[in-house]
C-alpha cells in the first residue's frame, strides 16, 4: 500500500489503493447528500486519516432490480458534494458485487482487505450485508472483533422534522424549495451541459440556456424558481423555469430553462452548468397569449431580483 496524497474518486473498491496508516470508512447511499449523510462523511474529517466515502453507482433498489424513486443527485454532483463534506476520496461501488456478501464477509473482505479502515462511520438506519441482514449494532459487534471504531450518527431534524432523502424528495416536488435546501444543507441543483432550444426566449426578449433535467432524477415543481448558476467559474442571478411550455405548446419531457439577466458574453452551448433553485417564485401556467407570459416573466424577473 501506499499514501494518497490528492482527492480522487474510485470506480470499485478494486481500483482503491488506501493509506498505510489506514482509513475512516463512512458508509452509506447518501443520495442528496443532505445533512444526515454530511454528519456521518464529517465524522471522519480532520481524525488524522484517509476519510473515504463508499456508496455505490447506483442504488441498491435499482441494482436489484426494484422499484427505485427518483434520485435527488447525479453521481458527478454527489461526488463533489461528499468532497465539500469532508470526503477525502470517494469509492463508487458495484452493489451487485457486494450484495451476496454476508455481515462478517463485508467487514473482513470489504472494510479490512480493499480499504484498511481503522474507523467506520455510519447512520442510525444502515444497512449491511446479504439481505440487509445487519444495522448499525451489528456492525459494530463485528468492527469490535476487528479492533475498528465505529460510531454511528443519530437522527439530524430542522425545524422538529426527521432529514431524509425521501422527505426531501417531496418537499421539491411540491415546490417546497426552501425547506428541501435546508434539509440539504445546499441548494437542490439541475446539472449538465448547455443544449440548444427553440429560441422562445430570445424571441421574447429573454434567451436562456437550457439544461436537460437527466433521466431518473426527481423533477421540481414545474413552475418559476429564483437560482444561482455556475457556468465557466462564474456565478449568476437566474430566473428558472421548470415545466412544459404550455403556452408554447406543451413539450413532451420537462425544461430547465432559465434566462440569466446579468450576463452578457456570447453563447454558452456545450458548457456545463449548475443552475440551484433557491426560491420557489409561482406556478408554471397557460397564458393567452405571448405578450402575456412576456410581461409576467419581466414580473418574475423583477421579484426575483429582490429575494436574491
Amino acid at each position: 500500500m501506499k499514501a494518497i496524497d490528492l482527492m480522487a474518486i474510485f470506480y470499485g473498491t478494486n481500483e482503491y489503493v488506501p493509506d498505510d496508516k489506514g482509513t475512516c470508512v463512512a458508509l452509506g447511499f447518501f443520495d442528496g447528500v443532505h445533512l444526515g449523510h454530511r454528519a456521518v462523511i464529517g465524522d471522519g474529517a480532520g481524525c488524522g486519516l484517509r476519510n473515504t466515502a463508499l456508496t455505490f453507482c447506483e442504488s441498491p433498489s435499482k441494482a436489484l432490480g426494484r422499484e427505485c424513486p427518483p434520485l435527488l443527485t447525479d453521481n458527478d454532483r454527489k461526488a463533489a458534494l461528499m468532497t465539500g463534506a469532508g470526503a477525502d476520496d470517494v469509492i463508487f461501488a458495484d452493489f451487485t458485487e457486494l450484495k451476496d456478501l454476508g455481515c462478517e464477509d463485508f467487514v473482513r473482505r470489504i472494510l479490512i482487505e480493499k480499504l484498511n479502515a481503522k474507523r467506520v462511520c455510519c447512520g442510525f438506519n444502515y444497512r449491511f450485508g446479504k439481505g440487509g441482514a445487519g444495522g448499525a449494532q451489528e456492525l459494530e459487534r463485528l468492527c469490535e472483533r476487528y479492533g475498528i471504531s465505529v460510531t454511528e450518527i443519530k437522527p439530524v431534524t430542522v425545524d422538529g422534522e426527521r432529514v431524509s432523502s425521501s422527505r426531501i424528495r417531496g418537499l421539491i416536488t411540491s415546490g417546497e424549495i426552501e425547506k428541501a435546501n435546508a434539509m440539504l444543507g445546499s441548494a437542490y441543483a439541475i446539472c449538465g451541459e448547455i443544449k440548444g432550444g427553440n429560441h422562445l426566449g430570445s424571441e421574447l426578449g429573454y434567451p436562456t440556456i437550457n439544461i436537460p433535467v437527466g433521466d431518473g432524477l426527481v423533477v421540481p415543481k414545474y413552475g418559476v424558481y429564483g437560482s444561482k448558476v455556475t457556468v465557466g467559474g462564474e456565478v449568476y442571478t437566474g430566473a428558472t423555469n421548470i415545466g412544459v411550455h404550455p403556452t408554447a405548446g406543451a413539450n413532451d419531457k420537462p425544461l430547465c430553462e432559465t434566462f440569466l439577466p446579468d450576463y452578457r458574453g456570447g453563447s454558452l452551448y456545450g458548457k456545463t452548468a449548475v443552475c440551484e433553485l433557491m426560491a420557489f417564485i409561482r406556478e408554471e401556467r397557460l397564458f393567452d397569449s405571448m405578450e402575456a407570459l412576456k410581461k409576467q416573466i419581466a414580473e418574475d424577473c423583477k421579484k426575483i431580483k429582490e429575494i436574491m
